[in-house]
């Protein structure tokens, strides 16, 4: 009864919205002494909070907002991310409005400028684009350079003759339009200009409150209706990127005056802005992290994780790259470096000799080694019980159990490949792999009791007979290994754990699902201590044995592990 009311706790924690998650910083990326972050935003030197911290013209606020959380501005504009290889940065820019009663009459508007003249800082081109949301009114935004000259503008209109024509949908002109930004090199100011009713004095108030113009990153925009009917967009914001770079010189100019050149760590470059003013520091290939920094640019060792080299090749680092090297009798491919191919010439020269006596000493050792290990196999299959689990699949036909061999299992694991594990725990390892064309769960369990060896086939047989839809299936096991491998269904969704910590799962599930996985558990659990025969007392309940199905329905699996602990 305790372990059900646990899980019931352990369920409800999901319906909390207020589950934080820590951001994960890592290497050297700011000034000694500096802080790394503001809220959820990494702030890299160039850029920094405060005069102290930052190069001239990249200083940053971190304030609270009125959700009390930490925010970095860049004056009064708020920084989403910073790019450091690409020179960009993500910002947020409130919404342009000017709304209107019956009469056409302007009752209230906003227009927003900005002015990045003198700073690192211009509007990115490519990146952004206007769109204007409304009736029959005309959204503009002019552009200029450094100088305050006029550099062009872009405009559009969206028309509407009735409410009737207004569909939620895309922006394709009705309600709402769209139009590139010039693609000029130089755009340090802009600004929301002329919005105004300019046609068609007999809408009305209740038709289209407001118009609004909004510069914005160019991706999928959903226009809804009420967007239009009402002033929902009055104070929102929209994210757009903006361009950044160091100076208004070139790399050559700048790699001239080593005082102010900005690309200070080693094995760092420097790249001409695309935008045409200054320039920008990256890592140079084979490293990475902060090339504004000394020491800032590490050696990336691609052997650590997951070799480049395919087997059987070999992975070295050396700083800025890797090689794969390859073992006796194969060489690299022509034109791939990754990978190893067999070369005759280099086997059949100095080996023609030792191949035949080899060949013929294999096959003795071949055939002594396959006895051997059949006999081993066997030795395994007998003591954990394999006789019973046999003699029952051979004289029950609906018995729906399955003895799998250890080839078997290592062919549907590929050989237990890293890549295949889905999950750990106290009582073993268990990877997903592929048997008679169905995706299974195999868990590979660790050393078990030798006093429960022998009666490990008799427990077999009682957990094969259990049915219960939110009590994982085991389809069967392999015993011709020292610690015997369990096969079950495979569950696609996870487990309850993740759900609850998992940073991957960001989707809030609803009360009634929670109830629902709550429920179900504790079905399963009543079902194997009152209903199973005989009774089956789980051993290790908590949330990482609770699986969930593409329909978020529980599933709890491990009910065997007092048996193999």
């Amino acid at each position: 009864m305790g372990a059900m009311i646990l899980i019931i706790i352990q369920v409800l924690l999901l319906i909390s919205p207020f589950i934080t998650k820590a951001a994960e910083h890592s290497g050297v990326n700011t000034l000694l002494g500096c802080p790394k972050s503001c809220g959820d935003v990494i702030i890299p030197y160039p850029f920094g909070i405060g005069s102290q911290c930052a190069k001239p013209g990249f200083e940053l606020n971190c304030s609270t907002t009125n959700a009390g959380t930490y925010t970095p501005y860049l004056g009064n504009i708020t920084i989403l991310n910073i790019s450091l290889s690409l020179g960009q940065a993500r910002v947020n820019l409130p919404v342009s409005y000017q709304c209107y009663d019956n009469s056409n009459t302007t009752t209230t508007s906003f227009s927003y400028t900005v002015d990045w003249s003198g700073t690192p800082f211009q509007l990115n081109s490519e990146k952004n684009i206007i769109r204007a949301i409304g009736c029959n009114v005309l959204a503009s935004l002019g552009l200029g350079d450094s100088q305050n000259s006029y550099l062009g503008a872009a405009a559009c209109a969206p028309v509407c003759e009735s409410l009737e024509n207004l569909t939620n949908g895309n922006c394709a002109g009705i309600g709402c339009c769209q139009a590139t930004i010039p693609e000029t090199s130089n755009i340090f100011l802009y600004s929301f200009t002329d919005m105004e009713a300019y046609v068609n004095s007999s809408i009305s108030y209740n038709f289209t409150r407001c118009g609004y113009a909004m510069l914005m990153e160019n991706t999928e925009f959903y226009l809804k209706t009420s967007y239009i009917t009402t002033n929902e967009l009055i104070g929102q914001n929209t994210s757009a990127v903006i361009d950044w770079s160091i100076g208004n010189t070139t790399c050559n100019i700048a790699q001239s005056n080593d005082s102010s050149y900005a690309c200070r760590s080693d094995n760092s470059i420097c790249l001409n802005s695309s935008t045409g003013h200054g320039y920008l520091c990256n890592c140079s290939d084979g490293y990475q992290g902060n090339p504004y920094l000394e020491g800032g640019c590490q050696d990336i060792d691609e052997c650590a994780n997951q070799s480049p080299c395919s087997m059987p090749a070999k992975c070295h680092n050396f700083r800025g790259g890797y090689r794969c090297s390859c073992p006796f009798g194969r060489s690299l491919k022509h034109g791939n470096n990754n990978e190893c191919e067999l070369n005759l010439a280099l086997v059949l020269g100095p080996c023609a000799g030792v191949i035949a006596l080899s060949f013929l000493g294999l096959g003795i050792y071949a055939v002594h080694e396959k006895r051997k290990v059949s006999k081993v196999e066997e030795k395994y299959f007998q003591e954990h019980g394999g006789r019973i689990l046999l003699e029952k699949i051979q004289s029950d036909q609906g018995f729906g159990f399955a003895l799998f061999t250890k080839q078997q299992i290592e062919q549907a694991t590929n050989n237990f490949d890293n890549a295949n594990i889905i999950g750990y725990g106290g009582q073993g390892t268990v990877y997903k792999g592929s048997l008679r064309d169905q995706i299974v769960a195999i868990k590979k369990c660790k050393i078990t009791d030798e006093r429960k060896k022998k009666e490990f086939g008799k427990e077999m047989l009682i957990l094969s007979q259990i049915n219960h839809k939110n009590i994982v299936k085991i389809l069967g096991c392999c015993l011709e290994v020292e610690v015997p491998m369990l096969v079950y269904e495979f569950i696609p969704n996870g487990t309850l754990f993740h759900y609850i910590h998992g940073k991957k799962y960001e989707s809030h599930i609803s009360l009634s699902t929670c109830l629902k996985i709550a429920h179900e558990s504790a079905e399963a659990l009543a079902y194997l201590h009152f209903s199973a025969s005989p009774p089956i007392f789980h051993g290790d309940v908590k949330s990482l044995n609770i699986l969930l199905d593409q329909n978020y329905s529980a599933k709890v699996s491990d009910f065997g592990a007092s048996i193999l602990s």
